[in-house]
């Protein structure tokens, strides 16, 4: 035996269907508040748990000319408003999840900015330091570091014995050493 609710509410819909439009006022004045309760436990916003259930009103309305059963009218309204709160809280996820990304992204070209303007300092600094060695020092510094040569290949280039060419390597990155350090 069916719940004298299931019934009613199975009139109501029948009602509304044979066009007294006042059944479906009475079907909301039943049913609202339990939709925007169904719609509040996955939104936990009162606002948009009422919007959510507007919104399954609407689909409601459209399609009750469908319903198979009437007397499933309410079990079909809350599974209706549940699918729309899913899908509020899926859009909401997702949304959440862009806004998180471009968060991130824009830490992250921060720090690369940051990086860059670092590293440019470096090399501006280092620049400076080599700039203010000696001549023979920045020639061996350029040689060995920038063009790559071997210390027996620069000392041929420049002239010096190897062992020269060592001791003004060795004290040029010392020199550079103490400036950057400063």
């Amino acid at each position: 035996m069916k719940p004298p609710k299931k019934i009613e509410d199975a009139w109501f819909v029948a009602q509304y269907c044979a066009g007294h439009t006042k059944a479906m006022a009475v079907l909301v004045k039943r049913w609202h508040k339990k939709f925007c309760m169904q719609a509040y436990r996955y939104s936990n916003d009162a606002d948009v748990a009422k919007d959510i259930a507007q919104d399954a009103w609407i689909t409601i309305l459209k399609h009750i000319h469908t319903l198979e059963d009437p007397s499933k009218f309410g079990v079909w309204g809350v599974s209706i408003v549940t699918k729309k709160s899913i899908d509020w809280y899926r859009k909401r996820k997702r949304i959440q999840e862009k806004k998180q990304e471009i968060v991130q992204e824009e830490n992250q070209r921060v720090t690369d900015e940051k990086d860059h303007l670092e590293k440019q300092l470096v090399k501006e600094k280092l620049k400076k330091a080599i700039t203010s060695l000696p001549d023979e020092q920045q020639k061996v510094i350029r040689l060995f570091y920038i063009e790559s040569y071997r210390l027996h290949e620069i000392s041929e280039i420049l002239q010096p014995s190897k062992g020269t060419v060592k001791s003004r390597l060795y004290y040029a990155r010392e020199k550079i050493k103490t400036i950057l350090k400063d």
